[in-house]
């Protein structure tokens, strides 16, 4: 699988978490090592690679500048998969205290390659109010020779006992620009054309996550005839997407006050097969756009990192066809349709329909 075949090995590897990866450098460069660390963030984010990529450095022998040195024995046996004192735990699926109790027996043990012994908890607040008690003994009087990592996408549900023994580091999402690059760098690996608004488009889809990126992609790639490219057209027949110049016809509709034409557009992508949510929310982002294009001179310039110059052209256009209240008024209705249609109505289309009229017609 691509996420695992390009998962980084060392922190140049590693796309995005800048700061992160700056504050565990020096922590390896100082050798201030403490037992416990908190890595939280949405899924995807690189928490799990980089403990990993953490525990591999400040087991290296000669660490240079905060980073593995890559031929010392350490770096040798954790390359070959052979290194002995990483132990991970899934939380998941070893949530219960006899889980904790079987992880305590390990820590009263020293290392037995390794200057440390790092214990990486993944989903860790996925465990038992009994575990996490038995967890917090060790935390209290952790021996020197031992790293505790916690990763969580819910830190709000590690108890405060726990967070007060640990220096926590908060993982922001990756960006859509750093996920196009990751996916590049293994398009080029694997020999594969493609264009790049296609790119961004997987990358809008993972929403973040350069983890969901990686699996869309690798799908994708599967899904091609042997000589393929992956053009932009693709991924959005893929992706059950509506294509993003469809999007822009139908707020042209809505600005231009075509209410038949509007209906008749959602009437057309229901029939299709469509998915609604995912429709308006990519209305919601182009709407957001446009009021930003509206307000600030350079933003079209930002956005000719993600998108074809044709399609920002058509997003300046609409932005001269209307002012910025009537731009603020549509989104703030679509807000309202988005609120409804996550309420699951008995007519999917009904909270769209209203949308568009309310618009079109009620001043």
């Amino acid at each position: 699988m691509y996420y695992r075949k390009y998962r980084p090995k060392n922190f140049k590897e590693v796309i995005g978490q800048e700061i992160i990866i700056r504050i565990l450098k020096n922590i390896v460069k100082k050798g201030e090592i403490l037992h416990g660390y908190l890595f939280a963030g949405e899924r995807g984010t690189g928490k799990t690679t980089l403990a990993r990529i953490f525990a591999k450095a400040i087991n290296c022998l000669n660490p240079k500048e905060g980073e593995a040195c890559e031929n010392c024995k350490i770096c040798k046996l954790w390359n070959e998969g052979k290194f002995l004192d990483l132990i991970e735990i899934d939380a998941a699926s070893h949530r219960k205290i006899d889980d904790v109790r079987n992880l305590q027996e390990h820590i009263g043990f020293k290392p037995l390659q390794g200057k440390y012994k790092v214990f990486i908890i993944d989903e860790a607040h996925m465990l038992t109010e009994e575990a996490f008690n038995a967890l917090l003994k060790t935390l209290e009087e952790p021996p020197k020779h031992v790293v505790f990592i916690l990763a969580t996408t819910e830190p709000n549900k590690i108890p405060p006992t726990i967070l007060s023994r640990l220096q926590r580091l908060d993982f922001k999402r990756i960006s859509l620009p750093q996920i196009v690059q990751k996916l590049k760098i293994i398009l080029d690996n694997e020999k594969i054309e493609y264009e790049e608004p296609a790119l961004y488009l997987i990358a809008e889809e993972a929403e973040g996550s350069l983890r969901d990126a990686e699996t869309f992609l690798e799908k994708i790639v599967i899904s091609l005839d042997s000589k393929s490219m992956i053009t932009q057209d693709y991924v959005v027949e893929f992706l059950g997407q509506i294509s993003i110049k469809k999007i822009l016809d139908f707020l042209n509709y809505l600005v231009e006050n075509k209410t038949e034409n509007a209906l008749s557009f959602l009437h057309e992508i229901y029939k299709n097969g469509y998915e609604l949510s995912h429709f308006l929310r990519s209305l919601i982002k182009i709407v957001k756009e446009i009021i930003f294009i509206k307000i600030h001179k350079d933003f079209a310039k930002h956005l000719s990192t993600e998108k074809p110059k044709e399609i920002i052209e058509t997003m300046e256009k609409i932005s001269q066809k209307t002012d910025l209240e009537n731009l603020k008024r549509l989104l703030k209705i679509l807000f309202e349709a988005d609120s409804l249609l996550r309420k699951e109505p008995p007519h999917p289309l009904l909270p769209l329909e209203i949308a568009v009229i309310e618009f079109t017609t009620l001043k």
